[in-house]
């Protein structure tokens, strides 16, 4: 026999065996069947039963069912003869008819209308019972096989008699009157006890001799015979009368051998009938004519080898019949057969859950504690382990049952998706479940009776019974269940292994030889029976038990290794009815079965579908159906979601899947071919028919195709009328847009769901709800999540989808991705980014390692380059790389080739031998015994490198090696011993024959259809060479390689996948299926494949002219847009609305196409449906209305040049145009150029025709009008990008006499349609506006100008008219654009119409006015500073109208600081004196007319002050503040002469400023709160003066001639008033005094002398004015005051600035680390004193010698100490040169002038200032303690302390003055032209010193008297020091000094004489020494008298002498030598 066909099957005696070798029947048999017989005897004969005609099909398959082919069964029946009637490790409860011991159905007892038969049809199937056997015992299991048998029996009786036996008595007949029956006795014999038999009328006929005839017929060679033999055994077996086992007709004869169940011989026999292809057509209709009724007899049903062996020999005669008509017979028979087997499945599938969902409604209502209900092993189907409910849910089922020696595993991360050990590595041990299992019957009962009886128990029974019914009746259910799935297991099984045989190349062309057929059968069959079943490859409930653990596997997981090997070996056949079998299966799969094959159906898209599309070489059928199932996975959004959320987010997977789907699809759309108009009509009529075929495949793939031989032809050569390329092309953008679309339902079919679900606040409670939740609406093509997870779904389903954590996973992913994208650019930046990642756990090389290994993206040349470096670490990873493989027990040949297949070996030598020595360390490692040593295997595999290379190198030119030379190479390397020559000649020829090449590399020649053979050089060569034999077909030859290379390599990956779930059965890591159920994955989804989404699109828009592929183009593009906008993506959004846009080709209107068109009209429909979300996009929509609107005009007749173009910004000239031509945008009009209108000549006219159309026009209006529609935010960004638009084309018009405004009026309109926005969203819509009109109102051209502030005069009229809050400001900001115009804008016309504006504003909606009024003042004021008249004159008229007419409103609505600052502008208006004056007039009437006013506040304290009671508020409602009501009226208006006294430029105006601001203060200030008082000094009064602390602020205002006028007229003048000030209010002001003595004090530091003396003075009068009032605390702070004046004015740097540079010498005023009052925050450091001195303001200059600087080189020699001349003595050593060589240059005090630099000038002339200013501190103290009041008030304390600085100045000047070497060092660095000394600071000190002390001590008061003690010890000390330095004076050289100190030292010897007589008596001895030495002296008179009556004095007190009365100078009068001291005061300059 031929090709799959069969012989006589050699199991059937097998399966006889495993029968008979069972226990014999039970001996009580006979009784049994004697009680049956007795039931025979009711009244009715058995030749009257009537017999129903089955529902036979012979010639067609009625049922509908599946179909797929088959190989012959033989081989695969042979596969497992070792199965037996043990199944699942227990006794199977189906028995085999010889154990049978009752009759076979008989009529019934029962009355004609007690029973009447089910109808039976494919839908609604009766459940079927178990024949029961006893085996010779007598268990618990018969029993309850007994009770199921009799049921049967009783439910297959008819109502009514059969009428007649006459078939049967006509077949034996017939076979009696034939010839054979005369030559053949037993055939005779057996005939003619059949017919005695029947006519026996007591007793049923058994079946044994009925069956006897029939089958010795069928082996005669007649064909009547046999086929009427066949014809009566099919019919008797249709009625289950064979059912009936044989028996003995003798219950005495003794018992015989068993025989097989006389169905199975029944079944046999007319198997037998068919030999092979001879076998006549009759007897092969027959014979399939009778299995068919033998297999869809739903009364007593077939299993096991019975129903196997009738569809084999179907299977047979459809494959080697010859008879067409029989062949499709046979298939239609074999379909209808096999999809019989899996619908009786179904229904117990069906019947199974009504339990199931009964059972458990029964458990919530009797169960009070919800207690679990126990389902009699059902629930150990739902409740599995842990592992396996997470292995299951996953899909891998590989994983969970397999044999005990695959037990746990570690898993091995590295582990490859491959298929190596395949039919070893079974997920399921099937071993045991062979195909040539006994035959087994069940007989069927009654579907309803069931299910009724079981609800009526369920409701009537107590909750023990039921559970004790439960588990006995429904554990046989479960058993029964399984003995069906068996047989569709059996089946299924055998159609996949029949597929997956391997054909060679010629049988694979010709599709009628029976290989070929085979496998197309049973791959129809495998189609057909996924296509209507798949409920039981998904359900969980459908289980078969494993052989070896007896564990429960669902049918999906028990057949996934069969159907997952049977695509992977078929799924790229080249031959096309395969191909495209296999990918209908595998679009089941992906469709209905992806929750169970995640990893399987990663492998064949990776590794078949999506490479087919990138293949060059693939056929062109093939390309063509993975499109075909690529559109319908883009219907499928689940299907989308799920492969992304599985794929793409795993990391384990192998390819994003679904961006790499997106992007083949992308690259095929936009990929360039030429097609021709006709063509693409041709094509989109053929489209839609194809389309319309499409949509039904789910009926197609019910019934198989006919693959009869007539049917099937060659391969077709008939080619398409149009390029393949173009039907991809757009095939692959209609699967683009298909999936946008699918995403965009799922996103809001979810958000519907997710809505839907808030409002449903009941737990879910079934499975079906459940699965409900986890699929939508039932979305089509979703499979259902396994529910062996879930048996009972929790009250809330855990969401396994978290966007938020598979975002996070997709972004590692992305990660890796990149760092391996690194890696294979730059390795060692690669490996440093993924260790950073965390993705290699450290830089360890053995981690980097194992990465390397187990990663196969990795680029293998960019490994061997890594590894091969020679840095210590690369090594170092190299051979742990090398480590970790394992080569034990490996061929060395082999091993090398797995070594070299995990990189490519780089080409440096250096580098190969670094591999190959630890290669050959580690094989010998693995390997000892392999060679003698290492040597020998590094050389032998340096050996075998260069053969390879030698071998296949193209490179190679000349003789190749030999394998004699092979061998003569590696003489000796075996530790100088000879390798055996047969071994090296088998590594020769292994290399010849095979080379050793990168798998990549051989996949990557396969896909591009290079020879992988032909010397591609593999390790040497990166590239192959091209066949070169022409006369082939290189395509084909090419194509079938690639198809093997898919094939393989899909097979590969499987068998590894196996491998590793096997590794991982008990393992928690398998990554789980996700299913889809939240919407928000579609924007990662969209934003990963956008560009590619784009690439497509506009390609394909670029290319083509024809309108159904733009509409695609755009439909998509608007899709992607909704998903873009709809999650907020955007770059993406942007992307596609800019690539919109520009498709507009509106920039080019002569160019636009009616493509164009239809773009523009989607850009509108997407800013109408999608405009919330648009955001920046709205400018690119924008510009394109704008552009549509000027070719609107241009197209209507305006010229084009008169119309400028936006996308150019051109600037146009001005133009001047005619008006009669009407424009719609709302611009001048104008009229086209003199010539003719050309538009139409210049532009497509249906295409300008369409942009005028109504559709047009309305839906660019629509856009406009819409805008009220949008959201808060979205109505900003439209406003935003209009602004944009608008400015462009103004910026565009130029200087045109008519610009383009269009854009700016619907800026006004849409303002208008948007009125009614809260103000909320209308302020933030103003942001933008106002920002807009301030840009266009400020532009060069006044017709824009113009027309924008008429539009904004209209919205702000509009808005006046709606009433503002108290506390709001919007009017405030809607009116701020005029304030940036006439500040702005250069125009004068401009400015007057903002004014008219705002005038027309105030007349007439004046009483509407609220914030607006601070913005409109604000105009004002900016009107006031302009240079132009007429704008000060229109401005100042109406503001003083406003100050009439409306002072109360301005009031109320807080603006009258607003008024105040305008009217402060007014008066600092330099150009127009008359207005200022007016303006500061005014301002002063503010203050009494605020103080009337009822609306202002203040003027209810003076109402109540007068009154008592308070006065009515105004009506209109005041604005609220949280300022005082001091400082919202009463700071604004002194603020307000502050500011114009700070910065008026006329003189007159800022003193009447100055003037009104101290006069209001010292009037109204006594009502002046502390705190207020407190803002005031900060705010007005102290910064007048800051000027004084830094220049630089004032000098920003005014220029240096101004600043030195202010200062020497206002600033004084404001200084004095300032003393007035706190004269007026002392007691209110006292806490201030201190802050009032540190302005003075900064006066008083000035370097201008008119300042400094003006603080003194000012400081004396303060004192003096208010001496009356102070109290000691106020003494304590002058005294402090004085204190800090004398250390900042003392000169420290004198002893420095000889030795020290000016840069690191800095002048400090704060040397003396005084405290910093409240009311000087700044800093003192930036005092004037900083400043070069210029002519005006330096008092002191470096000549000025006003301090004692001697011009004549007279030095002040040291008089303190022992009295010596020292000083004399130092002057003359001084004088005379020491070192002639280092003075000699120096010698002299004629020296040539020193140079000084400036920064050396500026810091002497700072040290000279505060010398100068110190002895104005002396003179200051001296006048004002001179005052007889001031004296008597200061307490004596203070005034002690005062002297102390007398005596520190004096000490100091002492000091400096007796340093002579550091007075000449500075004189010779040109401080000074003379040495410089302080005689007049050392001596006044001392004399004012002398005076007051004196004064004091003489002072007769109370206070004075108790500090006399303190002021004696103060003053004694110092006159004795004066007297002796004043003696030892050198009258020759230090005359000068001597003038300088005589008064001095007549003051004390006056001081002294005047003691009382104690005290001067006490002092005697320290003064008459000192006045002796005086008479040495050249005395002048005054000195003579003053000795003269010290001397008389001591006289008198010590001789007691009487000298006679003169006049002595009062002691307590004033007069001292201190006043005539300071009676000149020295010039110091202006």
């Amino acid at each position: 026999m031929g090709g799959g066909g069969l012989e006589a099957p050699p199991e059937e005696h097998t399966a006889r065996e495993a029968v008979n070798g069972d226990d014999n029947v039970a001996d009580g048999s006979g009784d049994s069947l004697a009680g049956d017989k007795e039931e025979l005897k009711t009244g009715h004969d058995w030749m009257e039963m009537k017999m129903e005609d089955t529902k036979e099909d012979d010639t067609e398959s009625s049922r509908g069912e599946g179909d797929k082919t088959g190989e012959g069964f033989q081989k695969i029946v042979n596969d497992d003869t070792s199965s037996n009637k043990v199944f699942g490790g227990r006794r199977n409860p189906a028995v085999t008819v010889e154990e049978e011991e009752r009759p076979p159905p008989l009529p019934a007892k029962n009355p004609p209308d007690e029973q009447a038969p089910v109808p039976q049809s494919p839908g609604s199937r009766s459940t079927v019972s178990t024949v029961t056997t006893t085996n010779g015992t007598h268990g618990q299991t018969s029993q309850r096989a007994e009770l199921h048998s009799t049921g049967a029996i009783n439910h297959v009786q008819r109502s009514s008699p059969l009428s007649s036996m006459v078939f049967v008595v006509t077949a034996l007949e017939n076979i009696a009157a034939s010839k054979e029956a005369r030559k053949k006795k037993t055939l005779n014999d057996s005939v003619q006890a059949a017919l005695s038999a029947i006519k026996q009328e007591d007793a049923s006929p058994n079946p044994e001799i009925i069956f006897e005839p029939l089958r010795q017929a069928t082996e005669t060679s007649s064909i009547p015979l046999t086929t009427t033999a066949l014809d009566c055994i099919g019919k008797l077996i249709s009625y289950s009368y064979f059912s009936m086992p044989a028996v003995n007709q003798d219950p005495s004869s003794p018992p015989k051998q068993p025989q097989a169940p006389l169905i199975e011989r029944a079944i046999d026999t007319i198997c037998d009938c068919f030999q092979d292809e001879a076998t006549p057509a009759e007897v092969q209709l027959q014979i399939v004519k009778s299995l068919l009724a033998a297999v869809l007899n739903d009364k007593i049903i077939v299993h096991g080898a019975g129903l196997l062996k009738a569809v084999r020999q179907i299977y047979n005669i459809f494959l080697l019949s010859k008879s067409s008509a029989n062949q499709q017979v046979a298939q239609g028979t074999l379909t209808q057969m096999v999809g019989t087997v899996f619908e009786r499945v179904k229904m117990r599938l069906t019947l199974k859950e009504a339990r199931l969902n009964m059972s458990k409604v029964a458990s919530e209502k009797g169960t009070a504690n919800g207690s679990q209900v126990d389902l009699n092993g059902s629930s150990s189907v739902l409740e599995l382990p842990e592992s396996d409910t997470a292995t299951e849910a996953d899909g891998s089922s590989e994983a969970t049952f397999t044999v005990a020696s695959d037990q746990p595993v570690r898993k091995e991360p590295g582990e490859k998706l491959t298929l190596q050990s395949f039919e070893n590595a079974k997920n399921f041990d099937d071993t045991r479940i062979g195909d040539n299992a006994p035959t087994m019957v069940t007989r069927a009962k009654a579907a309803s009776k069931v299910s009724v009886h079981a609800s009526a128990q369920y409701q009537a029974s107590p909750m023990n019974g039921y559970e004790e019914h439960t588990e006995h009746d429904f554990s046989d259910e479960d058993e029964e269940d399984e003995i069906f799935v068996k047989d569709a297991f059996l089946v299924f099984r055998s159609m996949c292994r029949l597929s997956i045989k391997i054909l060679p190349q010629d049988q694979q062309q010709d599709l009628k030889s029976q290989n070929m057929r085979s496998k197309l059968i049973s791959l129809a069959i495998i189609r057909t029976l996924l296509n209507n079943n798949m409920e039981v490859f998904n359900s969980p409930l459908v289980i078969i038990r494993s052989s070896t653990n007896n564990e429960p596997t669902s049918f999906g997981q028990a057949i996934n290794q069969y159907l997952r090997l049977a695509l992977s070996r078929n799924g790229a056949s080249p031959v096309k009815q395969v191909f495209e079998t296999c990918t209908e299966i595998f679009w089941l799969m992906l469709r209905e079965m992806r929750v169970m094959l995640k990893r399987e159906i990663e492998v064949f898209l990776k590794e078949i579908y999506l490479s087919i599309l990138e293949r060059k070489n693939a056929s062109n059928f093939q390309k063509l159906y993975v499109m075909k199932i690529l559109r319908r996975l883009a219907n499928d959004p689940k299907a989308l979601v799920e492969m992304y959320l599985n794929y793409d987010c795993d990391r384990t997977a192998l390819d994003n899947m679904f961006q790499r789907t997106i992007e083949q699809l992308s690259r095929i759309s936009s990929s360039p071919v030429i097609i021709s108009p006709q063509q693409q009509q041709l094509y989109q009529e053929q489209h839609a028919k194809d389309l319309d075929a499409d949509l039904d495949w789910h009926d197609h793939g019910k019934m198989p195709p006919p693959l009869t031989t007539s049917s099937l032809s060659g391969p077709s050569s008939h080619d398409l009328d149009m390029p393949i390329e173009f039907i991809l092309k757009q095939q692959s953008l209609e699967c683009l847009v298909r999936t946008l679309l699918s995403l965009i339902n799922w996103s809001q079919e979810n958000l519907a769901a997710a809505a839907a679900k808030l409002d449903d606040q009941h737990p879910r409670l079934s499975t079906d709800d459940f699965r409900e939740s986890l699929d939508p609406e039932q979305l089509v093509g979703s499979p259902r999540p396994s529910a062996v997870d879930t048996p009972i779904a929790p009250s809330t389903p855990l969401l396994e989808d978290d966007p938020g954590q598979l975002e996070r996973a997709k972004q590692r992913k992305t990660a890796l991705i990149n760092g391996i994208r690194q890696f294979n650019f730059k390795p060692k930046r690669g490996i440093k980014t993924l260790i950073n990642e965390g993705f290699i756990k450290s830089d360890s090389p053995e981690d980097i390692a194992t990465f390397i290994l187990q990663n196969d993206r990795l680029d293998k040349a960019m490994i061997g380059e890594y590894l091969g470096e020679g840095e210590p670490h690369n090594v170092a990873t190299m051979h742990a790389f090398v480590d970790s493989m394992d080569f034990v027990k490996r061929r060395f040949v082999d091993a090398l080739r797995q070594f070299l297949q995990s990189f490519r070996l780089p080409g440096e030598a250096q580098k190969i031998d670094r591999f190959m020595l630890k290669f050959a360390e580690r094989y010998i490692t693995g390997n000892p015994n392999a060679f003698a040593n290492a040597d020998t295997a590094y050389v032998l595999a340096y050996s075998v490198i260069m053969l390879n290379t030698d071998q296949h190198s193209s490179k190679m030119k000349g003789r190749r090696m030999t394998k004699e030379d092979f061998i003569k190479n590696n003489r000796g390397i075996n530790d100088n011993a000879d390798l055996p020559n047969e071994y090296l000649a088998g590594i020769y020829d292994e290399i010849a024959h095979n080379e050793i090449v990168l798998n990549t590399e051989r996949e990557n020649a396969a896909a591009l259809g290079i020879a992988a053979q032909a010397n591609a050089g593999g390790i040497a060569s990166r590239a192959g060479q091209a066949f070169l034999t022409a006369t082939r077909d290189l395509q084909r030859e090419a194509y079938v390689l690639a198809s093997e290379e898919m094939s393989s390599k899909a097979e590969q990956r499987i068998r590894n996948m196996i491998r590793s779930q096997r590794k991982q059965a008990t393992n928690q890591t398998i990554p789980k299926y996700i299913p889809a159920t939240s919407f928000k994955h579609v924007g990662p989804m969209f934003d990963v494949t956008w560009m590619s989404f784009l690439s497509g699109f506009s390609g394909q828009m670029q290319d083509t002219q024809n309108l159904e592929t733009i509409k695609m183009c755009m439909e998509g593009l608007k899709l992607a847009i909704r998903i873009a906008c709809l999650f907020d993506l955007e770059t993406p959004r942007v992307a596609f609305v800019t690539a919109l846009a520009k498709f507009t080709n509106l920039s080019n209107l002569r160019e636009m196409m009616p493509k164009n068109v239809e773009a523009l009209k989607v850009l509108l429909e997407v800013a109408q449906t999608e405009g919330n979300m648009l955001k920046t996009s709205w400018r690119d929509i924008l510009t394109c209305v704008s552009q549509l609107d000027r070719f609107q005009l241009i197209s209507g007749g305006v010229d084009e040049g008169v119309v400028p173009d936006v996308s150019k910004a051109r600037i146009i000239q001005p133009a001047r145009v005619p008006s009669n031509t009407t424009r719609r945008s709302g611009q001048p009009a104008r009229r086209p150029r003199p010539p003719v209108n050309t538009a139409s000549s210049a532009y497509q006219v249906d295409v300008a025709q369409e942009s005028r159309s109504t559709g047009m026009i309305r839906g660019v209006d629509r856009i406009f009008t819409s805008t009220a529609e949008l959201s808060g935010d979205a109505i900003v960004h439209f406003v935003r990008a209009l602004s944009e638009v608008s400015w462009q084309e103004i910026q565009s018009s130029g200087q045109s006499d008519s610009p383009r405004t269009y854009s700016l009026q619907k800026l006004v309109e849409i303002s208008y349609y948007n009125m009614t926005r809260v103000r909320f969203e209308w302020t933030n819509i103003w942001q933008v506006l106002g920002e807009h009109f301030n840009e266009v109102g400020c532009h060069s051209n006044t017709t824009v100008v113009f027309f924008a502030l008429d539009s904004l005069r209209q919205l702000s009229m509009r808005f006046m008219e709606i009433e503002e809050l108290p506390g709001f400001k919007f009017q405030k900001d809607f009116l701020k654009p005029f304030e940036h115009v006439m500040a702005n804008s250069s125009a004068v016309t401009v400015k007057d119409m903002v004014l008219r504006c705002l005038i027309q504003m105030i007349q007439a909606r004046g009483d509407n006015i609220r914030s607006g009024w601070k913005t409109m003042f604000g105009v004002f004021s900016v009107a006031a500073k302009e240079p132009y008249e007429a704008i000060v004159n229109l401005a100042f008229d109406h503001v003083t109208q406003v100050y009439n007419n409306r002072f109360g409103v301005v009031i109320s609505q807080g603006a009258f600081a607003d008024l105040v600052v305008c009217l402060t502008e007014f008066s600092k208006n330099l150009k127009f004196q008359k207005k200022s004056l007016q303006a500061i007039e005014t301002l002063k009437s503010t203050v009494p007319r605020m103080l009337k006013t009822p609306e202002c506040p203040l003027s209810h304290r003076v109402d109540n002050s007068i009154s008592g009671r308070p006065q009515d508020m105004a009506v209109i409602p005041r604005q609220v503040s949280r300022q005082t009501q001091e400082e919202q009226f009463w700071f604004p208006v002194l603020f307000a002469f502050h500011d114009v006294l700070m910065t008026g430029d006329d003189l007159e105006v800022r003193s009447q400023a100055l003037n009104y601001l101290f006069d209001t203060l010292i009037t109204y200030g006594g009502d002046f709160p502390p705190e207020f008082w407190d803002i005031l000094w900060r705010q007005l009064l102290y910064p007048i003066f800051m000027v004084l602390k830094s220049k630089s602020e004032m000098s920003k205002v005014l220029n240096h001639e101004d600043l030195s006028v202010w200062l020497s007229t206002t600033m004084i003048q404001a200084l004095r008033n300032m003393i007035t000030l706190l004269t007026h209010y002392f007691e209110s002001l006292e806490y201030m005094l201190d802050r009032f003595l540190d302005l003075l004090a900064l006066c008083i530091c000035q370097e201008n002398d008119t300042i400094a003396r003006i603080g003194s003075n000012c400081l004396q009068t303060l004192i003096l004015q208010n001496v009356a009032k102070f109290q000691p605390e106020h003494w304590n702070q002058i005294v402090g005051a004085f204190v800090e004046l004398f250390d900042r004015t003392t000169a420290y740097q004198l002893f420095t600035a000889a030795t020290s540079s000016s840069n690191s010498s800095y002048i400090s005023e704060d040397d003396g680390h005084r405290r910093t009052s409240i009311g000087e925050r700044a800093s003192l450091n930036g005092l004037p004193l900083t400043e070069t001195p210029t002519e005006e303001n330096v008092s002191i200059s470096p000549e000025d010698n006003s301090n004692g600087v001697s011009v004549n080189g007279n030095d002040h020699g040291e008089v303190d100490g022992s009295g010596s001349p020292n000083g004399n003595i130092s002057s003359h050593q001084a004088s005379a040169p020491s070192d002639l060589e280092d003075y000699r240059p120096q010698s002299g005090q004629q020296q040539q002038p020193v140079v000084v630099t400036a920064t050396r000038r500026r810091f002497f002339n700072k040290i000279i200032t505060r010398c100068v200013l110190q002895l104005l501190m002396i003179e200051t103290v001296n006048e004002l303690f001179s005052n007889n009041e001031v004296y008597a008030q200061i307490p004596s304390p203070e005034l002690l302390r005062l002297m102390a600085l007398l005596k520190k100045s004096y000490s100091f000047a002492k000091k400096f003055n007796n340093d002579k070497d550091l007075r000449m060092r500075l004189w010779r660095e040109g401080f000074m032209k003379q040495p410089p000394n302080l005689l007049k600071q050392e001596s006044g000190s001392a004399a004012t010193y002398v005076s007051i002390l004196v004064r004091m001590y003489h002072d007769e008061g109370e206070e004075r008297r108790r500090n006399r003690a303190e002021t004696e010890a103060a003053l004694i000390p110092l006159c004795t020091d004066i007297i002796r330095s004043y003696v030892l004076l050198d009258e020759e050289t230090q005359q000068r000094n001597i003038i300088a100190w005589r008064p001095v030292v007549v003051d004390v010897m006056e001081g002294y004489t005047n003691f009382p007589r104690v005290d001067f008596d006490k002092h005697i001895e320290k003064f008459y020494p000192l006045a002796v030495d005086l008479l040495n002296r050249d005395l002048g008179s005054d000195v003579r008298l003053a000795l003269q009556g010290l001397l008389r004095r001591i006289g008198e007190v010590r001789m007691e002498m009487i000298s006679p009365q003169t006049p002595v100078q009062t002691p307590t009068s004033p007069r001292s030598v201190s006043s005539s001291y300071f009676g000149r005061r020295p010039s110091r300059g202006r």
